[in-house]
């Protein structure tokens, strides 16, 4: 006689007369348990939710309680939520018009595709400046991280003497020497007490996390060697449109970062853009422009930027340079719990005697001409009087001026404390009318500063008759010596691409000599 199985719940073969009921009691229950966990899920991301908008509002406000107490100034175009108030201003150029009708015909689109991509680049260029994101989570984050990296030191006086004197409603440009992308932060930081600052930021921050916190800080993306005429056109119109507007703005005028350590040779496209807004005669605020300096005694890309004046084949793989990375992350993070980190030197930020773009123009009326030919060489002008500002401006840093003095006297092994002491003090007699802003008084105070930093890095050895420059570190010794080379001195050695280590080393320093 066969045997019958016991009847299985949800199973094949359910025969049991309470089978149903069993496995109708335990779908019940799991849809219960399922509608439970919904349930709590859904109150805690609502709570969540209303947490952060408590947090948002009221961070908002004390934001905004914290800019007015301070007397911060925020410009208010910048607080604009909506990109149809900008579209209104961008797209009403006959330029804008243009370059979508030459878009539309060269890519053999539709106007409305062309409309829509122009609307796609000016969505990528305009900022989200955010309050609370400013003043509650980027100022805190930027003076803490310079202060543990650096002894920064500010020149406010000739800021504050310019406020004082500009009249209400005076648009400012900063324009800034770019040393390191740690710029961005220290100048921000800087001027944190008297505005926020709208950078033109190049592609390398357009990438998750970084591209949201840029916007909400306020600087706007721009794409470096990007020909498309349409998207140019977009962007000029957009600069045009902020500078009218009076939005503080700070760009780099070399581009990019130096990568032998002296000025760069300047570029005059987004100046171009800031100064042909007066050419809109409605347009009757007084346009400034104020030269910014800044040198370190340390730039934390030094190796990867002197890396590039290398050939190909010599420079450091990823993986090196991912160890390097690592090794560097955890020796300090190390040195920062034992209480033994030390900073690494100076950052100073100084200022140059602001530029009234409206004078200029006036001394030099094919500033304003209607074609970018036309304009150029009054522009070129402008730029070099620019550069010309900062190089006067540029402080000198006791690591810089150690490194000048190694590299004068390259011609030799070793150089003798009290000769580098000497030196100091010779500089500081042929060049007091450059800018000294060390705490350090004395020649022996201000080699002692370098060196420190300087045997920290492994960059300077003790010898017999003295201190000798690591020879596999000359690259550093010149990038740093090059950092204090005027304008004019670059200028007449020239800006020329070299591909390795060995090519023109310290040329720079021959041309001051």
């Amino acid at each position: 006689m066969t045997q019958r199985a016991p009847p299985r719940v949800g199973g094949a073969t359910q025969n049991h007369p309470f089978a149903s009921l069993l496995v109708n009691l335990a779908s019940a229950e799991g849809r219960w348990r399922y509608t439970c966990a919904m349930l709590n899920m859904w109150v805690v991301a609502a709570a969540l939710l209303a947490l952060v908008a408590v947090a948002f509002v009221f961070g908002k406000r004390h934001a905004r309680r914290l800019q007015r107490s301070r007397r911060i100034h925020v410009d208010r175009f910048k607080l604009k939520r909506t990109h149809a108030d900008i579209e209104l201003e961008v797209f009403g150029s006959g330029e804008v018009v243009q370059a979508i009708q030459g878009y539309a015909k060269e890519h053999h689109v539709s106007t409305e595709e062309a409309m829509k991509q122009a609307r796609a680049y000016l969505r990528e260029i305009v900022p989200k400046f955010n309050l609370l994101a400013y003043y509650r989570f980027g100022a805190p984050i930027a003076r803490a991280i310079m202060n543990f990296l650096y002894r920064v030191v500010v020149e406010r006086r000739p800021l504050r003497d310019f406020n004082q004197r500009a009249i209400r409603g005076t648009t400012v440009v900063y324009v800034i020497n770019h040393r390191s992308n740690a710029d961005y932060v220290l100048v921000a930081h800087l001027l944190f007490k008297f505005i926020s600052l709208s950078y033109a930021v190049g592609e390398w921050a357009r990438v998750w996390p970084l591209n949201h916190l840029f916007k909400w800080f306020g600087a706007y993306f721009i794409r470096r060697r990007y020909r498309e005429p349409l998207y140019h056109a977009i962007l000029a119109n957009f600069v045009r449109t902020i500078t009218k507007h009076g939005v503080t703005q700070g760009i780099f005028i070399e581009g990019g970062l130096t990568r032998d350590g002296a000025f760069g040779k300047p570029k005059i496209g987004m100046l171009d853009y800031i100064v042909t807004a007066k050419r809109d005669p409605a347009y009757t605020a007084p346009l400034y422009i104020i030269p910014t300096a800044i040198n370190y005694d340390r730039v934390l890309e030094d190796r990867n930027l002197t890396e590039e004046l290398v050939g190909k084949d010599e420079r450091s793989t990823k993986f090196e340079k991912l160890r390097t990375t690592g090794e560097y992350l955890f020796k300090n993070a190390l040195r920062s719990v034992l209480r033994r980190f030390k900073r690494y030197g100076y950052a100073i930020v100084t200022f140059g005697t602001p530029i009234s773009v409206d004078d200029f123009a006036a001394a030099h009326p094919g500033l304003l001409a209607a074609t970018f030919e036309e304009r150029k060489p009054d522009m070129q002008r402008l730029a070099e009087t620019v550069m010309n500002e900062i190089s006067a401006a540029l402080p000198v840093t006791p690591v810089a001026l150690v490194a000048r003095i190694f590299s004068d006297r390259s011609d030799r092994s070793e150089v003798a404390e009290q000769e580098i002491i000497a030196a100091i003090e010779a500089y500081r007699a042929d060049w007091s009318e450059r800018v000294w802003l060390m705490r350090e008084r004395s020649a022996s105070e201000i080699w002692r500063a370098a060196r420190d930093i300087l045997q920290l890095r492994h960059l300077i050895d003790v010898v017999v008759g003295g201190w000798r420059w690591n020879p596999n570190e000359l690259l550093l010794r010149d990038y740093y010596a090059n950092s204090l080379a005027t304008f004019e001195e670059v200028k007449r050695r020239g800006w020329k691409e070299r591909s390795v280590a060995t090519e023109g080393v310290a040329s720079v320093m021959e041309m001051a000599r």
